[in-house]
């Protein structure tokens, strides 16, 4: 037994080699790297906006190598424009796509091939406002106000700013007071400009410091998870259930090889700066430019969590929120499962 005791460190090395052999996994360490790209299993993985730190996993893993060691070729796509990422998984152009529970709700009430399985953001945010200008101090504040946000004319912006006017106290606003503005997702712009009075949806660590680069010294906001609104200050990823119970393996390696990475932003994060730096070459970029970069990453970098499922009832509350905002047709927002639209199968 003694003899033995002092040949399992060998037998655990050999059994260890062994795995991994099997598993034919990709490291840095590859002499040929034509063999080592034959066996990798690419995932076009398309993002919801332009690169940002809220992609910082993304980056990561990429950079470091993290992505190949577990065998895959993730290759990030910026949309052009707004895309139906669902439609885009279907034609075969995606695999993956980055979007907000908001949407995914949406997206599964009006019968939509959605699935989400991994939440890898996690921020506060909500309404962008000037308290500069001294026109509003509290959500009250914002009854009748110009809001400008991405799907104006739509109800999405009045839905979210009024919720937070009732749950300020004021329950007589009406909701047909409010004026709107498409400023699609340039937010500091539409209040600069004075085109809107209030913008939605932000994310604090992106449109707060980049407002200040920008010369909006006191810029602030109201947070959705303090006035009353389902906060969905997050980001996702998705597929189609079909894509899903077909690649279930390859994404799954996607999740652990995000989930690395995320230790990597928490426990490196210089390293993680000089990736993200790299990859979005700061140096070529404005020097207002640069200031925002600089900002907008060291507010990000504890916006990711290393739990990456999500509840049913998190999805329940925010369908029943959508319902109850005439967002989402009410028979439509109750005949559709949770169990349809969100899995946890793989982001355990």
């Amino acid at each position: 037994f003694p003899m033995m005791m002092h040949l399992w460190p060998i037998i655990a090395a050999l059994l260890c080699s062994t795995a991994l052999a099997q598993e034919e996994v990709c490291t840095s360490d590859d002499k040929s790297t034509a063999e080592c790209d034959n066996k990798l299993e690419t995932i076009r993985l398309g993002l919801e906006w332009f690169t940002n730190p809220d992609h910082l996993p993304l980056i990561v893993a990429q950079k470091h190598g993290i992505f190949a060691s577990f065998g895959l070729d993730v290759q990030l796509i910026e949309p052009s424009d707004h895309w139906e990422a669902e439609e885009e998984i279907l034609a075969g152009r995606l695999d993956v796509a980055v979007t907000e529970p908001l949407h995914l709700a949406q997206d599964a009430a009006k019968g939509k091939p959605v699935l989400g399985f991994s939440r890898f953001l996690h921020t506060d945010g909500g309404v962008l406002y000037d308290a500069g200008n001294g026109g509003i101090t509290r959500p009250a504040d914002m009854c009748g106000k110009t809001i400008s946000y991405p799907g104006s004319p739509g109800p999405g912006g009045p839905a979210i700013v009024n919720t937070m006017v009732k749950a300020d106290g004021k329950l007589d606003c009406d909701i047909t007071s409010y004026k709107k503005h498409n400023g699609s997702f340039f937010h500091t712009d539409a209040l600069q400009s004075n085109k809107a009075d209030v913008a939605t949806l932000i994310f604090w660590n992106f449109e707060i410091p980049e407002a200040k680069a920008k010369g909006m010294t006191d810029a602030a906001f109201f947070s959705l998870k303090e006035w009353g609104v389902p906060d969905f200050c997050q980001l996702v990823l998705m597929t189609t259930p079909s894509h899903f119970t077909k690649r279930k393996d390859v994404l799954r390696k996607l999740v652990l090889a995000m989930r690395r990475a995320t230790g990597i932003v928490h426990q490196q994060p210089d390293l993680a700066r000089e990736y993200y730096y790299q990859h979005v070459e700061k140096e070529e970029a404005s020097e207002t430019q640069q200031a925002v970069i600089d900002a907008t990453f060291t507010a990000t970098l504890p916006a990711f969590p290393n739990d990456n499922m999500m509840s049913t009832e998190y999805y329940e509350h925010l369908m029943g929120w959508l319902v109850e905002t005439d967002q989402v047709d009410a028979k439509a927002g109750d005949e559709v499962s949770v169990s349809t639209y969100w899995t946890n199968e793989v982001s355990w």
